[in-house]
């Protein structure tokens, strides 16, 4: 069977209009006329919500529940595509709203994906490093966005990049290597391009993706932007309600202190035991591309549920 290779699509503005049902819920709670394309900061959150609090209200809100609509012909262009991609869902939102995320890409990506991918960085400028290190963990080969600046400095040690449509406030950024689609019926061409240049092979049989919403991840990843409680209470929350036996955390560089806090935080609560701890390192290119500067150190620490006592 031929091997299909991996793309990874962003999930928040190239597959879901998160912009417009934010904005919607924005005017209808502090009775304002804002609209998406006056949105022209990066950092849209702070600028529509001002605080997590805030944004925390929003993401349990009907608005983010029910009207986040699908970017227009993303799965129709995309489904089709899965004989020749594994394809992967890579979103930066909250674990928060993990459960409402699987659940709206099987209602509106139905059979599409293989998995999503959490980033569980909530910082910008770590934001960039951590999907370096999601495109290289998972041999991504081609990545898919809508934030032109985002994805030419994501990218810039993957293969091909392909910008379908655009963010309000990055119209005139520069795309730097990747493909640009105005919108999924463009994308199509341009995917299809990519599979003859790279002479890729239908596989002989490939089944529907999984239904998401029952796929309990089991993977965990820490930042330095959270303290190891935070990340305790994501491992306690898979092992008391999604049912999970086992929870992989991975952590890279200075991350790696607060991975093992949170390791040893669950290992108090009597509630898991370390099983299993790897270790490994990768090689970060300069950003001239002259060569690779810094040797990242990567940690993987293996918690065992604990049955609960009589």
């Amino acid at each position: 069977m031929t091997d299909r290779v991996t793309i990874a699509v962003d999930l928040d503005h190239a597959l879901a209009q998160l912009l417009h049902a934010a904005v919607a819920w924005h005017n209808e709670t502090l009775s304002k006329d804002l609209r998406v394309d006056a949105l022209t900061a990066a950092d849209w959150r702070r600028q529509l919500f001002g605080g997590a609090d805030v944004e925390e209200t929003f993401l349990q809100s009907p608005q983010f529940k029910s009207h986040v609509a699908a970017v227009a012909g993303a799965s129709e262009v995309l489904k089709p595509l899965r004989k020749y991609f594994t394809l992967y869902a890579v979103t930066d939102r909250p674990r928060i709203v993990e459960k409402a995320t699987r659940e709206w890409l099987d209602e509106h990506f139905p059979g599409v994906f293989d998995k999503v991918l959490f980033l569980d960085e909530d910082n910008k400028d770590e934001l960039v490093a951590r999907k370096k290190e999601i495109y290289e963990d998972f041999k991504v080969k081609i990545a898919v966005g809508a934030d032109a600046d985002l994805l030419a400095k994501s990218t810039e040690e993957v293969d091909h990049a392909v910008l379908v449509g655009s963010v309000p406030w990055g119209k005139e950024a520069s795309p730097g290597k990747a493909l640009v689609a105005a919108d999924w019926a463009a994308a199509k061409d341009v995917l299809e391009k990519l599979i003859q240049e790279l002479n890729l092979k239908p596989s002989e049989k490939v089944f529907h993706g999984p239904k998401l919403s029952k796929y309990t991840d089991d993977q965990v990843t820490v930042s330095t932007r959270k303290p190891a409680s935070f990340y305790a209470n994501i491992i306690n929350s898979k092992f008391v309600i999604q049912k999970q036996e086992t929870i992989r955390l991975h952590a890279s560089n200075y991350a790696i202190a607060t991975a093992i806090q949170a390791a040893e935080t669950v290992k108090q609560q009597q509630h898991a035991v370390v099983s299993k701890i790897s270790t490994r390192s990768f090689y970060r290119k300069n950003k001239s591309g002259s060569g690779y500067a810094q040797r990242i150190p990567k940690i993987e620490i293996e918690l065992q549920k604990l049955a609960a006592k009589a």
